[in-house]
């Protein structure tokens, strides 16, 4: 743990139910795990029909670390909550290219409030406590 908190011998409930993150942050951790399941399987499918494995490849590594963000957040660790916000916030930035730049609201506006959900789960009070424990 962080900022010399030690994990008792036998940790009591209440320890336990202190250090776990708030229900905000684990299902905003949740979508961001899925979104990273969602990346690999693309990034597979598109490896396989198309090839170019310079690309789909990135993908595929992309995938495995989001969703292996959200995994860690969900399961109380704290050190997972920037990586979480940083894909966010760069997939505002896709969806912005996607919804506005290539004409594809339908594409761009989905994905930019599952990104502004997840980042309003982690960026709550409560989340915001948790993670300064």
């Amino acid at each position: 743990m962080g900022h010399g908190t030690r994990t008792p011998a036998t940790p009591t409930l209440e320890y336990v139910l202190s250090t776990s993150p708030p229900r905000s942050v684990v299902v905003a951790a949740l979508v961001c795990a899925a979104q990273g399941a969602a990346l690999f399987v693309t990034g597979a499918l598109l490896l396989v029909v198309q090839g170019t494995p310079q690309v789909w490849a990135f993908v595929l590594l992309l995938g495995l670390g989001i969703g292996a963000a959200g995994v860690a957040l969900a399961r109380g660790h704290r050190g997972a909550r920037g990586p979480v916000v940083v894909a966010q916030l760069i997939g505002l930035g896709v969806a912005f290219y996607a919804g506005v730049t290539s004409d594809r609201p339908d594409l761009g506006v989905p994905l930019a409030i599952v990104c502004v959900g997840v980042l309003a789960g982690v960026l709550t009070r409560a989340g915001r406590d948790w993670a300064e424990q």
